[in-house]
Order: C-alpha cells, then sequence, then structure tokens
C-alpha cells in the first residue's frame, strides 16, 4: 500500500491559491461578511431628588385669575337661583326627596343634586337638606339660610383650589373676593326678597285681623300695639278687654291669675266703689 507523500510549501501554496480562485463561468455567490457593532451608550447624569411635598399633593395648575374667575361664575349662578328663579329653586327642593344641595358650577348654571359622589378628595360640599327644611321655616327666611350657606362654600371651595398658591397670591385672591357683595347681601337688597317681604307681611295682617275679630282685639288696651299670635295675651274678666301679659305684669304660667285677671282699671273703679 503505498503512503501519501507530504506536500512542499510551494505545493501547497499553489493548491490553496487554486481552490480559492473559482472555475470559468461561475460567479462567486457568498454573501459579505457582516460586522456586528454594539455601541455602549453613555451613563446618564443622575435626577435631582423630587421634594416629598411635591409627591404627596398633586399640584393644582390654577392661577389667582383663574380660581377668581371661576368663584364669580359659581356667584352669579348661586345669586340667580335665589333671586331670579326663586320659585324653580323652590319647586326643586322637594322636602319628600332625599337630601339635595345647591350647587353654582363654574360656567354659569346651578343645580340641586344630592352630594357628588366622585367629587375630588377633600373638596367641599354645599349645605345638606336644604329641601327637608323648607316647609319648616318662611320662604323669606328659607332663601336666606340657603344664601348664607351658599357664601361659606364659596369661600371653601375657591380656597380648595387655591392651596398650591403662594401666600401672596392667596391674599391677592381674597382682597378680590372681598369686593364683591356676598350673596346674602345681593339677595336683601334684590326686589325678589321685597317682593316675597311684602307679601308675607300681607298675610301676617290678614290674619291678625281675622284672629282679632269678635273676641279678640285688634289693640292691647295698655299700650296700645297691634295683637299678634304669638304674643302672651290675657283678658279681663270684667271689661272683656285683652292686654299683653308683659303690661300687666302677668306669666304664662300663672294659672289661677289668669283665670280670675281683672285690669287695673277694673280694679280701680272697683275700688272706688268700695
Amino acid at each position: 500500500m503505498d503512503s501519501a507523500l507530504p506536500l512542499s510549501s510551494a505545493e501547497s501554496s499553489s493548491s490553496t491559491q487554486q481552490a480559492s480562485q473559482p472555475l470559468h463561468g461561475q460567479q462567486d455567490t457568498a454573501a459579505p461578511m457582516e460586522v456586528e457593532v454594539t455601541l455602549t451608550p453613555a451613563p446618564a447624569a443622575a435626577a435631582a431628588p423630587v421634594p416629598a411635598a411635591a409627591i404627596s399633593r398633586p399640584r393644582y395648575c390654577g392661577t389667582v385669575e383663574r380660581t377668581f374667575r371661576q368663584f364669580t361664575y359659581r356667584r352669579v349662578a348661586l345669586i340667580r337661583a335665589v333671586t331670579q328663579d326663586e320659585k324653580v329653586l323652590f319647586r326643586k327642593c322637594n322636602p319628600r326627596m332625599e337630601p339635595l344641595c345647591l350647587y353654582g358650577n363654574t360656567n354659569g348654571s346651578w343645580e340641586v343634586l344630592p352630594p357628588k359622589l366622585f367629587a375630588p378628595s377633600g373638596q367641599p360640599e354645599p349645605k345638606l337638606g336644604i329641601n327637608l327644611v323648607r316647609e319648616k321655616m318662611r320662604r323669606l327666611n328659607w332663601l336666606q339660610y340657603i344664601s348664607g350657606h351658599s357664601d361659606a362654600w364659596l369661600i371653601r371651595i375657591s380656597f380648595f383650589h387655591a392651596a398650591d398658591l403662594e401666600a401672596r397670591e392667596r391674599q391677592r385672591l381674597f382682597s378680590m373676593i372681598s369686593m364683591l357683595p356676598i350673596v346674602q347681601e345681593t339677595f336683601i337688597t334684590s326686589e325678589t326678597y321685597r317682593r316675597i317681604r311684602d307679601q308675607e307681611n300681607m298675610i301676617d295682617e290678614s290674619k291678625d285681623e281675622d284672629e282679632g275679630c269678635g273676641s279678640y282685639p285688634t289693640v292691647c288696651a295698655r299700650c296700645g300695639d297691634r295683637y299678634h299670635a304669638n304674643g302672651f295675651w290675657v283678658r279681663c274678666t270684667l271689661c272683656k278687654c285683652w292686654s299683653h301679659g308683659k303690661c300687666v305684669k302677668v306669666k304664662f304660667f300663672q294659672e289661677e291669675v289668669i283665670r280670675n285677671f281683672e285690669c287695673p282699671e277694673c280694679c280701680a273703679e272697683k275700688r272706688g266703689y268700695d
């Protein structure tokens, strides 16, 4: 068996070059080699630490002018509710419904609704249950009651949204709000207030006249003031005239004195005859 003879270095180089060259009529189809280059990014600069106060409380993006504008729209809406729209407000506040609140919106409208379930945490709510006290108060007192609580709510919700303002900005906001008349003051000086007041006074006078007919006089025999249903009066057993209890120094719990009461004029005449 013939053993393979080792090739010389020249023959080995010649055979390597011949193997690397393509044959005649044959193209080199080998794809070029791709080199993958990985770039390492430079280390980012360390971020500045965030204060704990900024993380715990979300910032309200508001300004003094924006907060005051919202206050103005809410105020106008609430004033209209207790003046021009007082009949609509009275009708919407049904005592048989669940407790309701009067809201003044930032678009100048008002609405009577139950407390909002999805209001932001900590946001002040208007007075609850204004419909439940409607039948327990006169209309004039009821509207004045609502306007007073509306003023308190306007201040609370305005400074709730101004919590992120600086002290100087909050002071300027308070000065701008203080320049406007409050809701209750505007209601008392309105034509609606005077109209309802006159109507209630006329009703009171007619009741006084009805109650003063027959056995009830229209005036006190001592001071001459008109009779009022809520006052304490006593009647003389002799002349049948009525007087204020305070005018004749008689208390409402003195039953025996009231039952046998004689007015000072009758007592003087009686002593004169005796």
